[in-house]
């Protein structure tokens, strides 16, 4: 099901993606606590990572979407991309910097340089940090976007898959250390499964999702369960958001409802959950440590605070942001419509009218 023109099963996969990274940061938490007290879901303690390769799997998916529809514009794809990450990234820097005023120190390099370069997403070296730990993963989605951006074009979508298939192939048996802007690196295998899984979409759309989901989870498994399998997850991904963007679910009615209301914040989410574990460490610094008991209760009351932060920063700020975004892109295209139309020769018209004249003088 398509609302407000995105699929309600790419928000729920977005809602499992971000939360599942979140469940794995929020080890961070209970390092010193006895391991007794914990109760971990399966596969998500030591996996919950995995969650950042679904994320591209499904942006493989929605940008090449975009770039596929007839009136596809790189200026108003780079608006919108612009206001859609930049201005909570930008906030939750600010917040980040106002906390470390307060005393709640997130490990990481303060330097003026280091922030200013942080803000523009731009690859870091390998071996450096961003000011933000998690918008490494962001690094990677600004590559692949001026790679859809430039190829896409030009070349549409086949061209993109092509070039990420070579680029995955030439890294995966060449491989140096080297700095190459992220453009060198298997993980965009799983930027290729999402682009594969939009190109096959129709043929794919004839397989149940019950079908496709477990071929997805069973390619996660190989991951999780240390088998040696080339690009297994890579595969699940493919499977999962194949599933879940053609799957007819009834997505508006509960608990499917709140997934896509999670899905719809969980950029925020991946943002915010990892400066929200920092502010509870330093409360359990201070405060002392709470009853042992509490392991699994705190950390999904800590689970919770950072969904409802995110969904408020979502209405608050990304929201609004995406729709200047948008005003602003479609201004540009009508800017360029009306600037094209008016170039074009006008074809010679009698003094006769026209059948829409005579409508109207009527």
């Amino acid at each position: 099901m398509v609302s407000d023109g995105k699929l309600d099963g790419l928000q729920v996969a977005r809602a499992l993606a971000a939360l599942t990274v979140a469940y794995f940061h929020s080890y961070m938490i209970f390092n010193s606590w006895p391991q007794t007290t914990l109760f971990p879901i399966p596969g998500a303690k030591g996996h919950g990572y995995l969650g950042v390769n679904f994320f591209f799997a499904i942006s493989g998916y929605v940008i090449c979407a975009v770039c596929d529809r007839p009136n596809f514009s790189v200026r108003a794809f780079v608006v919108k991309r612009f206001f859609r990450l930049y201005p909570v990234y930008w906030a939750v820097v600010l917040a980040m910097i106002l906390l470390k005023l307060c005393g709640v120190f997130i490990p990481t390099s303060y330097k003026f340089l280091n922030i200013l370069y942080s803000m523009t997403l731009l690859p870091h070296a390998e071996a450096a940090q961003p000011f933000l730990a998690v918008t490494w993963s962001l690094e990677f989605e600004i590559m692949f976007y001026l790679l859809a951006a430039l190829i896409t074009p030009i070349f549409g979508v086949w061209g993109l898959a092509a070039v990420l298939f070579g680029l995955v192939y030439w890294t995966f048996h060449n491989w140096e250390p080297a700095f190459s802007f992220h453009l060198l690196r298997t993980l965009n295998s799983d930027f290729l499964a999402g682009v594969l899984a939009y190109l096959l979409r129709k043929p794919l759309s004839a397989f149940p999702a019950w079908l496709l989901i477990p071929c997805g989870l069973f390619g996660y498994y190989n991951v999780v369960g240390g088998w040696l399998i080339p690009f297994s997850g890579s595969l699940g991904g493919f499977f999962l958001v194949s599933a879940l963007a053609h799957a007819k679910w009834r997505w508006h009615s509960p608990p499917l409802r709140w997934l896509v209301t999670v899905g719809d914040a969980s950029y925020s989410l991946y943002l915010i959950h990892f400066v929200v574990i920092w502010i509870f460490i330093k409360l359990a610094e201070r405060l002392g440590a709470p009853p042992a008991w509490t392991a699994e209760p705190m950390r999904f009351i800590y689970l919770g605070i950072c969904i409802w932060l995110s969904i408020q920063a979502y209405r608050f700020i990304e929201r609004p942001m995406i729709e200047v975004g948008n005003r602003l892109a479609s201004r540009k295209q009508s800017a360029d419509a009306d600037g094209a139309a008016a170039t074009q020769p006008q074809p010679f018209r009698s003094k006769a009218l026209e059948p829409s004249d005579i409508s109207t003088k009527i």
